[in-house]
């Protein structure tokens, strides 16, 4: 009978642990543009606290819909697909590092800077406020939601126990035109592009696996052309094989003006 357990809860902790990459890793890299006329950009409107939201003396642009003069596509989500019976993929010794910093959302004149982040299950997320004015970050996600108060030039640490399978909403219920995107997993491989477009994520288990694109504007990106690979009708997923020591690269990722929402 005792025998019997303990060959249960062995076997239980294997299928429930990580896989071994003795295969190695690698890493996979792209850039998203958008083709065709980007629906047009409107201007927040600031109608609170405006001697400190509006430094400038000008109201910025919504920054849900960022596109370079090259249609480069900033803040697009790229992320590990997986479904629940699919392998936990291995995880990089330089992730565990990683994981140790913690991630930075700052209020910055009314804005949440940065605009998108990612943040890991167990990681720190830092609220921070670099106003003079006070804020609160609502977190709103498929499976979390956090609603701190921030003071003027303070900080509050949390940390995420649930993971999601799509990005959420981080908006400020003070200044209404506040909002930002946050992404929570349990693993580290996911990237969001940078203001050129491009992407890379690093230190991937070598072998075959599902990759996700999204973006606020679009949800899962399915209108998205990937040269050589056939892109998920549902949730915008491609199948890639990475191998060891070698960087995957999907070259220019177009995605047409079209699909993404005027509102």
């Amino acid at each position: 009978m005792q025998k019997s357990f303990l060959f249960a809860v062995v076997s239980l902790c294997f299928i429930s642990s990580p896989l071994l990459s003795d295969d190695g890793w690698g890493s996979l890299k792209g850039n998203i543009v958008v083709e065709g006329a980007v629906p047009a950009i409107s201007k927040e409107k600031i109608d609170k606290d405006q001697a400190s939201c509006l430094s400038d003396k000008e109201a910025p642009n919504d920054d849900n819909l960022l596109v370079g003069a090259g249609g480069e596509l900033k803040d697009a989500f790229i992320m590990m697909y997986r479904k629940g019976s699919d392998p936990i993929p291995a995880i990089h010794p330089s992730y565990e590092e990683a994981k140790k910093k913690p991630v930075v959302l700052d209020n910055q004149d009314c804005r949440f800077v940065p605009h998108a982040v990612f943040v890991q299950t167990g990681q720190t997320l830092e609220l921070r406020n670099s106003d003079d004015v006070g804020h609160n970050c609502h977190i709103i996600t498929f499976n979390n939601e956090e609603n701190v108060n921030l003071a003027k030039k303070d900080s509050v640490n949390i940390t995420f126990s649930d993971a999601d399978k799509t990005p959420g909403n981080v908006v400020c219920d003070i200044h209404k035109w506040m909002d930002a995107i946050i992404l929570v997993r349990d693993e580290p491989y996911a990237a969001i592009t940078k203001a050129d477009g491009t992407f890379e994520i690093k230190n991937i288990p070598a072998g075959t696996w599902k990759f996700q694109f999204w973006h606020k504007k679009t949800g899962f990106m399915k209108k998205l052309d990937v040269p050589n690979y056939k892109v998920g009708k549902i949730k915008a997923d491609i199948e890639v094989t990475i191998k060891d020591g070698e960087t995957l690269d999907l070259g220019k990722l177009t995605l047409p003006a079209t699909s993404i929402k005027k509102k």
